[in-house]
């Protein structure tokens, strides 16, 4: 299945590419996202930043492909006086997760001609994420739980998003943009060891804010 999602695309970088007699776009993005899986945690907020590249017909419709990078990173710990009153910390739980999005993008521009101008953007592609969640003890020395160690790792799903955006013209050859996003799809996987059908799985459904620039070439 995810040889199937990789070729798909793959031919559509492959198509984007080879297209001629259009616009190209780059866009440059940030902003906070909510995906249910952090919700649930001590930091709810994750971070995301994006680079697309398009090609638009006619001003009003283009297509691209989109590689997207979410960060969350949470980490606890203890301070202590040491006997010199010199403060020393001690970290007991760490917990990160980083998405790799790969997708496909189409979006539709209906009235360009104005200065401010709205955008509406459908994207789809594979996700894939790493999770990590350690504990140390208090010299520092890492806990190895088997929970903690089976459920870290590799996981990988289908994602889709739906966008709306408000886009700020500063001329013909770049332009502001900022908007909101919901992000949906299927759970992110990791199969459980020593099993054949068995996953743990991780909800990425949720809200986000897009902020960014574009270059048009």
């Amino acid at each position: 299945m995810k040889k199937k999602y990789l070729c798909f695309i793959a031919i559509c970088v492959y198509g984007i590419f080879s297209l001629g007699g259009a616009q190209q776009i780059i866009n440059f993005g940030i902003g906070p996202t909510w995906p249910k899986f952090l919700r649930e945690t001590e930091k709810p907020t994750g971070w995301n930043a994006s680079i697309e590249y398009c090609r638009v017909f006619d001003d009003i419709i283009g297509f691209g492909v989109d590689a997207e990078f979410m960060w969350n990173v949470v980490v606890d710990d203890t301070s202590y006086l040491s006997p010199d009153s010199t403060p020393i910390y001690v970290e007991e739980h760490e917990k990160k997760h980083f998405m790799f999005p790969l997708m496909f993008a189409l979006f539709f521009d209906p009235i360009p001609k104005y200065v401010v101008h709205p955008v509406i953007r459908g994207e789809f592609g594979v996700n894939m994420m790493v999770k990590s969640d350690r504990e140390y003890d208090s010299t520092g020395n890492k806990i190895k739980k088997p929970d903690n160690l089976e459920r870290s790792g590799f996981y990988i799903g289908i994602i889709g998003k739906a966008s709306v955006d408000a886009v700020y013209d500063l001329g013909k050859h770049a332009a502001l943009f900022a908007g909101f996003e919901f992000q949906w799809g299927s759970e992110a996987k990791k199969r459980i060891k020593d099993t054949s059908n068995q996953y743990f799985k991780e909800k990425i459904y949720g809200p986000a804010i897009r902020m960014g620039v574009s270059f048009m070439y």
